[in-house]
């Protein structure tokens, strides 16, 4: 949430979680993939959870990478964090799971209600769902494209 001098209000930025409660059930504290090849992440990016094989513990945090392909079935996206912009590899992050309310941006314009999924290779970015595995529920409309829009986070693939 970006603040200006003698704004009253903040401003809503993708990946910021609203109508939260406290504590906030919705939210997981995980680990970006140690070790990976990947790069760094930004908020509202689609996460799914990853084996570590041989390396991998009972007891561990839940170890998260992005995903791959449109019908992986998203874990959790990563939250806006005012402190820092991206999250490099290895790091903990928070992300928002089933039940979260998270501010997205629409691609195209969606409906309210309408089941939206995440766009491959746009952080943060929904799209209506047509074969890729739905994400979340559109709270409120969006008119055009690049609006942010409020979603709800539903089940892992629910179609």
């Amino acid at each position: 949430m970006s603040l200006y001098t003698n704004q009253f209000k903040q401003t809503n930025e993708v990946g910021v979680l609203d109508l939260t409660t406290n504590p906030n059930p919705f939210v997981m504290t995980v680990l970006y993939n140690p070790g990976g090849a990947g790069g760094d992440i930004v908020p509202g990016e689609g996460l799914i959870l990853k084996d570590l094989g041989a390396s991998d513990y009972s007891g561990n945090i839940p170890v998260v990478d992005v995903r791959a392909l449109d019908a992986d079935a998203i874990e959790g996206v990563f939250i806006y964090d005012n402190k820092r912009a991206t999250a490099e590899v290895g790091a903990r992050i928070t992300i928002a799971k089933v039940g979260a309310i998270i501010v997205m941006k629409a691609s195209a314009a969606i409906v309210r209600g309408a089941k939206v999924a995440l766009v491959l290779l746009s952080p943060g970015e929904v799209v209506t769902a047509t074969t890729e595995a739905v994400f979340g529920k559109a709270l409120d409309k969006a008119a055009a494209a690049d609006d942010l829009i409020r979603v709800e986070v539903l089940a892992n693939g629910v179609v």
